[in-house]
């Protein structure tokens, strides 16, 4: 037993779990994801309650897409003016304070979408933070294997979460579900309460515009994360828009009905699980390239939603795709915290989130009126040559291929040396 005990100290010692404080924000971050997928469960069944329709659902949903456009730049540059963990710590605050009105029994589109749009707010500085301050608390060796466990925590979350939220409001109440989604709300604000946040050098506080614009600059200088950033809205817009819209209509119309619509975003999911798992061991060497593949994946699912009479090739697609956006998106994640300066690393992960959240609905909306007029098959195609032919653009940009600029590209001594002083300033702050 002692020998276990011995092995087991050791194996903490050297993993991201030995860090106190990627513990504290896991914790957070499960608590956390779990409200933000029980709450608009919450939000959509008080709807239909009081007689609410598809349209006034849509409405009602995509505020939050217009918090995230609106308050995303502005949630970068205040994650990098204030300490991390203060921007977080208000930002569950708020959550639980907007949950608390649903706890009324309110059933007014407005008021629920009025919630919906500051739930979005509180996500616009709570995400740039939260990643700023993970990178910030793990050495770079580490960076990898916490990225992805968060990943992987995040899709056990997006499994669990809905069918929850399903659960507590088929088997007790609308209120239940708020009750909970505020529940998780305030364990991920207590865990947060204990985080110690290792000390980050800012630079002098300027205006908004001009920190925005620091930002942008970050990312003008390395050109393949702005052509990463580009590709990838482009991608949610032209392709993965499309298959969340045309999916339920082609389940019922030539997949046998709803059933397959759930499977297939269940395949999603999973496939993503897997991808985060496989993450945590995997370290490509060429991660940008492994990354972009990653991404090319998802083209195959609109091709596949040709094929009818084999609806397994489409469940297959959908799980290959969730694990191609899953090793993607942990490449990506430890790549910015690597390459992108501490002190504006929150900027430049907005830039990156807004970007997609800005284009993403503009598919959704127009996917509809382009099938009318195009047809259902046309679109899939523009859409699976999209989601092939844009990731692979990307690799035409110098640095794309390694995530890494080029100044960047060897690992050198000087690189180490950081490594270990930041190890010691991390220990001296604990």
């Amino acid at each position: 037993m002692s020998a276990l005990r011995s092995v087991m100290r050791q194996w903490l010692a050297r993993s991201v779990m030995g860090s106190r404080e990627f513990r504290t924000l896991w914790v957070s971050l499960i608590a956390s994801v779990a409200g933000d997928q029980i709450f608009p469960v919450a939000v959509v069944v008080s709807l239909l309650n009081a007689g609410g329709d598809a349209t006034t659902v849509g409405a009602v949903l995509a505020s939050r897409w217009a918090a995230l456009v609106l308050f995303g730049l502005l949630g970068g540059v205040w994650a990098d003016r204030l300490p991390r963990r203060h921007v977080m710590l208000a930002s569950q605050a708020f959550l639980c304070c907007v949950v608390t009105v649903g706890l009324s029994g309110v059933t007014s589109a407005w008021v629920l979408g009025g919630m919906v749009f500051l739930a979005g707010a509180a996500e616009s500085f709570f995400r740039p933070a939260f990643q700023a301050c993970l990178g910030s608390v793990l050495t770079p060796r580490q960076r990898p294997a916490g990225a992805a466990l968060n990943a992987v925590s995040w899709r056990v979350g997006a499994i669990a979460g809905p069918g929850l939220g399903a659960f507590l409001v088929s088997t007790a109440s609308v209120r239940a579900a708020f009750l909970a989604a505020l529940g998780v709300f305030t364990l991920s604000l207590c865990a947060l309460l204990r985080l110690r946040e290792p000390a980050v050098v800012r630079t002098p506080r300027t205006t908004a515009r001009r920190e925005i614009a620091e930002g942008v600059r970050e990312v003008w200088q390395r050109r393949w994360i702005g052509t990463v950033i580009v590709v990838t809205a482009l991608q949610s817009m032209l392709t993965i828009a499309p298959v969340h819209v045309l999916l339920p209509v082609l389940a019922r119309e030539d997949f046998g009905g709803d059933a397959f619509y759930g499977t297939s975003l269940a395949l999603l999911s999973v496939g993503g699980l897997l991808g985060g798992i496989v993450s945590i061991v995997w370290k490509p060497r060429r991660s940008g390239l492994a990354g972009i593949a990653g991404l090319t994946v998802y083209g195959l699912v609109p091709l596949a939603l040709w094929l009818p009479q084999t609806p397994w090739i489409a469940c297959v697609c959908f799980a290959l795709a969730g694990f191609g956006l899953e090793v993607f998106a942990v490449q990506w994640v430890v790549s910015l915290q690597r390459e992108v300066p501490a002190e504006r690393l929150a900027r430049v992960t907005s830039l990156d989130w807004i970007a997609a959240s800005a284009l993403t609905p503009l598919g959704l909306v127009l996917t509809g009126p382009a099938g009318a007029v195009l047809g259902i098959a046309p679109v899939l195609t523009l859409a699976g040559l999209a989601g092939v032919v844009l990731p692979l653009t990307a690799l035409l940009t110098s640095g794309t291929t390694y995530f890494r600029s080029k100044y960047r590209q060897n690992h050198t001594n000087a690189e180490r040396r950081v490594e270990v002083v930041s190890l010691a300033s991390h220990y001296d702050h604990q």
